[in-house]
């Protein structure tokens, strides 16, 4: 069906939501990552994919993984 293939905000969110869930070590940007390749779709696509809690997952990641810099953090680890 025509309807399985477009790719909503929703179904993306839940796609990722569940195959973080179910696969043991996969994060949020690899399960994003992944869905994207396994679909054939373009990189460029995800952000219009990406729901607001999602982003705040996978940027709370990006930031663990010191792929991101957050303002003021310029903090000495304790």
């Amino acid at each position: 069906m025509i309807e399985d293939k477009i790719m909503t905000r929703k179904r993306f969110s839940t796609a990722v939501e569940t195959l973080v869930k179910t696969s043991v070590g996969v994060s949020y940007i690899e399960a994003a990552a992944s869905i994207i390749e396994d679909r054939g779709m373009d990189f460029k696509s995800l952000n219009r994919l990406l729901s607001d809690s999602l982003k705040q997952k996978i940027e709370q990641e990006a930031i663990e993984l010191n792929l991101l810099r957050i303002k003021g953090s310029n903090k000495l680890p304790i």
